[in-house]
């Protein structure tokens, strides 16, 4: 009987067990999720993987929050649904383009250039704050 080498059993188990992969891209949709009490950014989600779920399951998972579409440029990893954007990121989150449009908050008055905010569990800075564009870079 031959022996499995550990180098091999050690590739297998990495497969199996999965493992969080760094992915970098000019372009990514995005949802930003923001709860609508504290007005923070609770979680951002891949916009195919967003748009894949019921809204029933939305409104369970993401309870009071507000949906916005966004766009993500650089390098994140994928934990389960949620994206976990790399340092020097760029998400550009347009403020007038709700996902599941429910009662309106102006989310985007609350902030100017230079502010500091948790994307997720990202802190990022504000860089610009346009009519209908906030733009944010992770730190």
């Amino acid at each position: 009987m031959k022996s499995i080498p550990w180098v091999a059993v050690l590739f297998m188990a990495s497969i199996f067990l999965g493992s969080a992969q760094t992915l970098t891209t000019t372009e990514t949709k995005v949802v930003l999720a923001v709860n609508g009490d504290s007005e923070k950014i609770t979680h951002l989600v891949l916009f195919n993987t967003f748009q894949k779920m019921k809204r029933q399951e939305v409104y369970t998972k993401y309870a009071d929050a507000k949906f916005y579409i966004g766009l993500l440029e650089g390098s994140y990893t994928l934990k389960e649904k949620n994206v976990m954007p790399g340092k020097g990121a760029i998400i550009t989150m347009y403020t007038n383009k709700e996902f599941f449009p429910r009662d309106s908050f102006d989310f985007q008055e609350h902030f100017v250039p230079g502010d500091r905010l948790e994307l997720g569990k990202t802190m990022a800075k504000v860089i610009s704050n346009k009519k209908g564009e906030l733009i944010f870079k992770t730190q």
